[in-house]
């Protein structure tokens, strides 16, 4: 089925005042000149406290009151035990955190032991991207070497990863179809190929396809998921061949850790293929995603972000081709692209089931059978699932983008995810009246 163009859109505090101490009571005063926060549907209003609330003068009412306080628990039989647990419930953490963003002296109203639970949650997240920071840029750093090694080794290849200068370089990446939607297209009355070809690849210069042209172009396969031809077969059997052959060399590197991820191995920035990765991103998914899915899944806004990868499947699975297949499953993005590379396989169709927190989701939608140099464009909120590889060898070329600028910065991750529609008087955390 031909996309409709029904489908396709035009691509067109709180203010802290210092004021004197009163000096018969020591008062801070909070005065917050804007809305209140939330529209009133949280208690945060102007409010007044004590400087030194989290610790009373002694002799105090307060201070009295919290002495009375602390003989009444330690002669109570019986205490409270609390079920605070900010590690086993990620609820209770991020309650946590916009507490500390919302309110001053926040964690003056928990218990001690609670204060404790969190910070040791806390410190065990920091040590985590300590730690992931440390291993990826370690594995990054060797993948470099490594690369710079197997480039001596096959000089043949080292051409492959250097960044186009010619449109006629790229005509020849393109599938014909695809080269032929970009180079009709315009921006501002001129050609995309009259445009400086890094430019373009490095995002300085915004890329708009003609909508008439990519009607002509895409298929729409099923509710939110379209395909079109992108890469000719030669580009994607190469493509193939540097991949698998950089990806063996880099498992059998010195350089190696003792625990390799897959992730940083198979990842195009650190394959040398960077500029593939942006092409893809500013040339084709960008723009076209800002037509598809600008009202549905950018908040209005633009994809800003991107991460592509080479996926692997096997009928006989190994280190580098670990999977036979992957279970229905979301992506973190809001927009995927994924695109056939080859080899010859049998099974391994993309199914669909529907769009999280759409009347939709969990239910079967259909199937994709993947074409080579042809990509698929879905939701990232979209159920997706590899089926399994009977004999042969599957390998994806997969990009994932988000929009830091617009969808995350306008609602929060369990909204978003779950397609929480929000209505005139309903408010995500994250939106423009809670900040």
């Amino acid at each position: 089925m031909i996309v409709s163009e029904s489908a396709l859109k035009n691509t067109n505090g709180t203010n802290i005042k210092t004021q004197d101490l009163l000096s018969d009571q020591k008062m801070n005063v909070i005065d917050e000149t804007d809305n209140d926060v939330g529209g009133g549907s949280v208690n945060e209003k102007k409010r007044q406290y004590r400087a030194n609330s989290c610790k009373p003068d002694a002799g105090s009412p307060s201070s009295l009151a919290s002495s009375l306080s602390t003989q009444s628990s330690s002669n109570a039989d019986v205490s409270i035990q609390s079920v605070y647990n900010p590690t086993n419930h990620r609820s209770h953490l991020l309650h946590a955190l916009e507490g500390l963003h919302r309110y001053p002296n926040y964690l003056s109203r928990w218990e001690s032991g609670d204060v404790e639970a969190l910070e040791r949650e806390l410190q065990r997240v920091l040590k985590q991207v300590q730690d992931q920071k440390s291993n990826t840029q370690n594995q990054r750093n060797n993948i470099e070497l490594a690369l710079r090694d197997f480039f001596l080794e096959h000089p043949e290849w080292k051409k492959f990863s250097t960044v186009p200068e010619s449109w006629e370089e790229i005509r020849e990446i393109l599938d014909p179809r695809a080269a032929n939607v970009v180079f009709r297209s315009q921006k501002g009355g001129t050609r995309i190929k009259e445009l400086g070809v890094k430019d373009v690849i490095a995002g300085r210069t915004q890329i708009e396809l003609d909508t008439g042209h990519l009607e002509e172009w895409m298929d729409e396969e099923m509710f939110d998921v379209y395909s079109f031809p992108l890469l000719s077969q030669s580009f994607c059997r190469k493509l193939c061949l540097y991949a698998s052959s950089v990806m063996t060399y880099l498992e059998s590197s010195p350089q190696k850790s003792e625990k390799p991820l897959r992730s940083c191995y198979r990842d195009l920035d650190n394959l040398g293929l960077a500029w593939l990765n942006d092409l893809i991103f500013h040339l084709i998914l960008k723009p076209i995603s800002a037509q598809l899915y600008r009202d549905t899944d950018l908040e209005g806004g633009d994809l800003d972000w991107r991460h592509g990868f080479i996926a692997a499947y096997s009928g006989n699975p190994t280190t580098s081709k670990p999977r036979q297949r992957l279970v229905p499953h979301t992506d973190d993005a809001e927009v995927t692209l994924n695109l056939c590379l080859g080899d010859k396989f049998d099974g391994g169709d993309l199914n669909f089931w529907g769009v999280r927190g759409d009347q939709t989701a969990g239910k079967f939608v259909g199937e994709y059978q993947p074409e080579v140099g042809r990509a698929v464009v879905h939701s990232g909120r979209h159920l997706h699932e590899v089926t399994e590889i009977t004999s042969g060898d599957r390998f994806a070329l997969i990009q994932w983008a988000r929009s830091w600028g617009s969808t995350r910065k306008q609602i929060c991750p369990c909204c978003w995810l779950n397609g929480r529609a929000l209505g005139d008087n309903d408010f995500c955390i994250v939106g423009s009246r809670w900040n």
